[in-house]
């Protein structure tokens, strides 16, 4: 699991959240936040997509 710290989740988050609004989508907190937690390692891919998966389903 890589860890990676604030600036570089930031960074990361940029382009990807520039991507969506180009869309006409964006994440809202809980998402940006659940995210973070997978870039920053505090969670691993296979907890991120479970947390995920529950968001998508009380949306």
């Amino acid at each position: 699991m890589t860890v990676r710290s604030e600036e570089e989740v930031e960074l990361l988050m940029r382009p990807a959240l520039a991507s969506l609004a180009v869309e006409g989508q964006r994440l809202n907190k809980k998402q940006k936040l659940l995210v973070k937690k997978c870039l920053t390692g505090e969670i691993s891919h296979e907890e991120f997509v479970k947390q995920a998966l529950e968001l998508a389903h009380h949306a």
